[in-house]
């Protein structure tokens, strides 16, 4: 074997993970003498150098290997696992190989420390129970096509309310997916629905059979997503009528200001240590969820439609503790 084509064999190997020595076992491999397997390393990391490789030619002794220079820092891929592992809405399969993607990512010697700091998280990861073993990436990848074309397609879809006997019923439609964001444990798709001219939102992992339709559909202006505005709503409020909103709150202020985009404190209430909370855009049936979710901690003042709302539930509520 020539002296380039031993190189190249060297460089392959190493590119595959593994090692080679320049003592005896790599004479005997190669059949030349160690000075000539060190022409060959000296080669190969000019070459990697030359041509700014993210790979770097390691050695500890009469051993060569090959370190990955991260296309991320070890605390950037640390968070990103993190947050994935806490969304808990892929499948433990789909959590593994989004993992591995990752850590493929950083550096090679940074893996180890990245790889302990995950493995109690890892162990105890449990996916969302209503997903249960449906991997959700390959819709995602489907619903990122037809979103970046505007591409007409039907579905069924399967509601959250059970019927009488608790199965989970589907119903057929038909739009143009405009856009994908991810809010409270799950993605979401905003809509174009031609036959009600309206644009709805539906969780991701409730479709199925979606696929593309010969319709031509064209979107109006009106319909289209602003991507700013939809970063700062949930679906949790979301549905219902935009209202501008006025509450009095007695908890941690953030944790509401955290989950009303774009609300701000206008007043502080020192004799009691509430806060005075007002918005211009809340959806009506998620203000109503949320807010009888903080208990005593929260008054609405206004809108007025809001209050009627909350007290019709709240007296439905204590007739189940009579």
């Amino acid at each position: 074997m020539k002296g380039r084509e031993r190189a190249v064999d060297v460089l392959v190997k190493l590119l595959a993970g593994g090692k080679i020595t320049t003592d005896t076992n790599g004479k005997e491999t190669y059949q030349v003498s160690e000075r000539s397997l060190e022409r060959d390393t000296k080669l190969i990391r000019e070459t990697l150098a030359d041509n700014d490789s993210a790979y770097q030619l390691q050695q500890k002794g009469k051993t060569y290997w090959l370190e990955k220079d991260g296309a991320l820092s070890a605390e950037e891929i640390l968070a990103l696992i993190k947050i994935v592992i806490g969304t808990r809405s892929l499948t433990r399969e789909e959590l593994l190989r989004v993992k591995d993607s990752l850590l493929d990512l950083v550096a090679d010697n940074k893996r180890g420390p990245i790889q302990k700091l995950i493995s109690n998280s890892l162990v105890h990861y449990t996916p969302l129970f209503s997903n249960g073993d449906k991997e959700i990436l390959p819709l995602l990848k489907d619903f990122a096509n037809w979103v970046s074309h505007k591409t007409p397609i039907k579905f069924h879809y399967r509601s959250s309310v059970p019927d009488a006997q608790g199965r989970a019923l589907s119903k057929p439609g038909s739009g143009v997916p405009l856009s994908i964001y991810f809010a409270d444990f799950y993605f979401y798709v905003v809509m174009y629905i031609p036959e009600i001219n309206k644009s709805l939102v539906y969780r991701l992992d409730r479709f199925q059979d979606a696929r593309t339709t010969r319709a031509v559909v064209k979107v109006p202006g009106d319909k289209k997503i602003d991507e700013g505005a939809l970063r700062n709503k949930t679906y949790l409020l979301s549905g219902g009528t935009d209202i501008p909103y006025e509450f009095r709150y007695w908890g941690y202020p953030q944790t509401a200001l955290d989950k009303l985009p774009n609300s701000r404190i206008t007043e502080w209430n020192r004799e009691d240590g509430s806060v005075t909370i007002k918005g211009d855009h809340l959806a009506s049936q998620g203000a109503l969820l949320w807010v009888l979710s903080q208990g005593a901690q929260i008054q609405v003042v206004a809108p007025q439609s809001l209050v009627d709302s909350v007290k019709r539930e709240l007296t439905k509520t204590m007739s189940y503790y009579d």
